[in-house]
């Protein structure tokens, strides 16, 4: 009953969008580039509480992660830069541009993910699934240890043998403890694959990666859509790295006030 309720959440989110405010019809008729275009220099930087919270309780966990996973010879970055790194993607991909533009379908989004998770259970669909937006093919690519363009690279992971296999992606993937390693491991993959090109690292070049897989500079310009999700991830960085500071331990409040307030209005 639980799965067919997502089904029909997810059919009536994609057939019939919600309006928000007086958004002219003439603008929603139009391709999703094109909608996206006169918003794009206000997104709303709006942090899910769920996960403010979530993040907020495993800072350290998130820390520990990036001191296994960073290579700070080649990245430049300490350890606190690569987790403020991984935080951004994880709010990033919790809030999407649709989201900025319709706010009125936030609260419908989580059972829209919880759909994706059913879909790749059952039906071997390759959905993104939350927190972090990972497909189960990148997992598997993950567990397998293989990096696109540079082969089989060994990357440790501390995943119980009988979840390592492709069969457990799609669950690994929905579970925080799980998806925040493999976050960590796939942004070990990207720094791999930078260092083989020999291009230049910054934390735009790692989110590029887990977002389109790229790491050359000229063909992330290139990418409108990449382009579109590193602008807003720039209004998240900020608060990723504020969770790393002294006086960290009043930020996630802040942040939940904040994120509470956006959503009633």
């Amino acid at each position: 009953m639980r799965a067919l309720s997502f089904w029909l959440v997810a059919t009536a989110l994609l057939l019939f969008p919600i309006p928000y405010q007086s958004t002219p019809a003439s603008v929603l008729t139009t391709t999703s580039s094109a909608l996206v275009a006169p918003y794009l220099d206000r997104p709303s930087g709006y942090i899910r509480p769920s996960i403010a919270q979530s993040v907020f309780a495993q800072r350290q966990y998130i820390l520990q992660l990036a001191h296994h996973h960073n290579h700070p010879q080649i990245t430049n970055y300490d350890d606190s830069e690569f987790a403020a790194t991984m935080i951004t993607i994880l709010y990033t991909e919790q809030l999407g541009w649709l989201e900025d533009v319709f706010p009125s379908i936030r609260p419908i989004t989580p059972f829209y993910q919880d759909a994706q998770v059913v879909s790749n259970q059952w039906f071997g669909t390759n959905f993104s699934v939350w927190p972090a937006n990972l497909r189960p093919s990148v997992v598997d690519e993950i567990l397998a240890d293989d990096v696109p363009g540079v082969g089989h690279v060994a990357i440790p992971l501390d995943i119980p043998n009988q979840l390592n296999a492709p069969r457990f992606a799609n669950v690994l993937a929905s579970q925080n403890s799980y998806a925040f390693e493999l976050l960590a491991a796939n942004l070990e993959r990207g720094i791999i694959r930078a260092h083989a090109e020999s291009v230049p690292i910054t934390w735009q070049t790692l989110l590029a990666w887990h977002n389109a897989g790229l790491v050359n500079p000229t063909q992330i310009a290139a990418n409108q859509s990449l382009q579109h999700y590193l602008y807003r991830a720039t209004f998240y960085r900020e608060s990723a790295m504020a969770l790393y500071r002294d006086d960290a331990f009043c930020v996630m409040p802040i942040i939940a006030t904040q994120s509470a307030n956006q959503l009633k209005h």
